[in-house]
């Protein structure tokens, strides 16, 4: 079933205090993030194509994009449209990140995080695996109802899977209809898989955060969430 366009042009704002939404583009359903870093600028998150004139407009409504954040090597298929229509944005990634990235998106002015970790308000926290090949990143929003995380490919939760020969590919790979750590990027993007599952857990411990909200698949939200995130990490 494909979206309705109001479901193309909204954004699903997650916390009104910190102006945390966030949006799914593409055939994929994957879901691009956004939040206000203050004084009128956004911070956007994986920013995706195709994205609707309404949708833009919505966005703009909230604040003017002051960073285009590529999460890792991998989430780069909106960023020359977005660079192209706010050229003012500091386009930013991880620096394991940054290779593949200039050779994807040649013309965009790559830079690592630093400036945009420099320009981050003390509710929000950029992190993510340093074992991850790819330069993953995610992001800690404090709320006034506890912490939220925006996860980029390490742990999704799709609510289904495709069908015919891509979906049967999925399942053989270890993808299923549910919470769960990334199949492929465990086998392929983890030099150390134990030292994940021990960071990870640290991080839950540190935050303990009571709404996931994935790249891939549907959010979730409640105080059972810290433990359902544990749970995924040490059986992966």
């Amino acid at each position: 079933m494909s979206d309705t366009p109001s479901e193309r042009d909204n954004w699903e704002m997650h916390d009104e205090m910190t102006g945390f939404m966030s949006a799914v583009y593409g055939k994929q359903h994957v879901r691009m993030a956004a939040v206000a870093l203050g004084n009128g600028d956004l911070l956007v998150i994986s920013p995706g194509v195709p994205t609707s004139e309404a949708r833009f407009a919505a966005l703009e409504k909230a604040g003017k994009p002051r960073f285009l954040l590529a999460p890792n090597h991998f989430h780069n298929g909106g960023i020359a449209t977005w660079h192209a229509r706010y050229p003012d944005a500091i386009v930013v990634a991880h620096p394991h990140a940054l290779p593949r990235l200039r050779k994807q998106v040649p013309g965009v002015p790559f830079e690592d995080l630093t400036r945009l970790e420099a320009a981050l308000p003390g509710h929000l926290r950029l992190f993510g695996p340093p074992m991850a090949k790819q330069g993953e990143t995610w992001l800690s929003v404090r709320m006034q109802s506890g912490n939220a995380w925006f996860v980029t490919d390490g742990i999704i939760n799709e609510k289904r899977m495709a069908g015919g020969l891509l979906g049967a590919v999925f399942r053989l790979i270890g993808f299923r209809a549910q919470l769960m750590t990334n199949p492929l990027f465990k086998r392929l993007f983890l030099r150390d898989k134990a030292a994940y599952k021990t960071w990870v857990c640290g991080q839950l411990d540190a935050d303990h955060p009571v709404l996931f909200v994935p790249s891939h698949g549907v959010p979730l939200l409640g105080a059972d969430v810290t433990e359902k995130l544990r749970a995924v990490t040490v059986a992966a």
